[in-house]
């Protein structure tokens, strides 16, 4: 009797287990969500375009009080004529993004960077036109 009572408590739990395992619908750790839009426009300095311009946006993360993936840095590139694309990571895997980070630089030159919240794209439906970043140099 004992051991038809432990073989049924044994398969009631690896079916449990196994229940678990394959029901649940997890997100893929890694895989990677962006903002349904996007940031675009061109970049100027002294009225004039400025090419191969890095706007670099730090994505950080933080999750029930604590960091638990380190920040995400995506890099964009202004074209020969200033124009830039940049898109926001919403959340990557079931972490969402609490803040971003984002500094502007090309080879000699460091301008001011900006911070955003995710919640600057709350029910925004079209890609943000900024039209002229009208950018600055950052003192040494």
């Amino acid at each position: 009797m004992k051991t038809i009572v432990s073989k049924t408590i044994l398969a009631v739990c690896i079916g449990f287990i196994v229940l678990m395992f394959t029901a649940c619908d997890r997100e893929p750790y890694d895989k990677i969500y962006y903002q349904d839009v996007e940031v675009e426009g061109y970049t100027y300095y002294q009225d004039e375009p400025v090419a191969n311009v890095t706007i670099s946006v730090w994505s950080h993360f933080k999750s029930q009080g604590w960091t638990t993936r380190h920040p995400i840095n995506d890099r964009f590139m202004s074209d020969t004529n200033g124009y830039f694309r940049v898109k926001f990571i919403r959340k990557v895997g079931s972490e969402n993004v609490k803040s971003y980070s984002i500094g502007i630089y090309n080879d000699t030159i460091q301008y001011n960077g900006v911070a955003i919240s995710p919640s600057d794209f709350y029910n925004v439906k079209e890609n943000i036109q900024l039209g002229k970043l009208n950018l600055t140099r950052t003192p040494l």
